[in-house]
């Protein structure tokens, strides 16, 4: 799942780079890509371990 996040994030991304100017008021379209980078960034975040539980779970000492 976070591969294709990671995918969609640039795609997104990429859309972003490339839109066309200037950028109306009443533009729809960028704000609502701006919006879903950012839910799918948080999404990916969620998703994402710490280097310290990624070192546990790989066999790494829990001091707890």
């Amino acid at each position: 799942m976070s591969a294709w996040l990671e995918r969609r994030i640039a795609e997104i991304s990429e859309e972003i780079r490339r839109y066309p100017t200037p950028i109306a008021r009443c533009d729809q379209h960028l704000p609502a890509l701006l919006e879903e980078r950012s839910r799918l960034m948080s999404q990916l975040e969620k998703q994402s371990c710490s280097a310290e539980a990624l070192w546990i779970n790989d066999g790494g000492f829990d001091a707890a």
